[in-house]
């Protein structure tokens, strides 16, 4: 008897914990956001696609709205690079700012530091593309 009710628990817990993912988590039982909520998780496929299926779009709508994302993507980009750029100039006035207070001595040590950090993040950069995970982290950049 127990060993039947166990295994009925196991059986209800597990088809409710499918049940939960097809449809998004709690939401989806109550109208929520359903298997959407996971577009914001990285799996997001085309969104023109996605609109086209939930908005009905037409041809020339999708094709216009395409337009639009491309051209943001584009200006998202030059942000980014501008970000890169001004955050670069940033680092290195603080560093010269930073070497005008130290001794000789102690700009050799800040300099000495300062090349093993710039190793040490080359190696983690090579380690992580090794693994597939790219050198995204840590670049500075305004978004990330």
């Amino acid at each position: 008897m127990k060993k039947t009710l166990l295994i009925a628990l196991v059986l209800l817990l597990t088809s409710g914990m499918v049940i939960a993912q097809q449809n998004g988590g709690p939401e989806g039982f109550q109208g929520g956001k359903g298997n959407m909520a996971n577009n914001y998780r990285g799996n997001r496929g085309n969104p023109v696609d996605r609109m086209t299926e939930h908005l009905g779009l037409d041809e020339a709508q999708a094709a216009e709205i395409a337009l639009i994302f491309e051209e943001n993507q584009a200006m998202r980009e030059e942000e980014r690079e501008r970000c890169r750029a001004m955050s670069e100039e940033l680092r290195e006035n603080t560093h010269l700012q930073i070497l005008e207070v130290l001794t000789t001595e102690q700009q050799a040590l800040f300099e000495e530091q300062r090349q093993q950090r710039e190793q040490m993040k080359q190696a983690m950069d090579e380690a992580r593309a090794d693994r597939g995970f790219g050198g995204g982290r840590g670049t500075g950049d305004c978004n990330g």
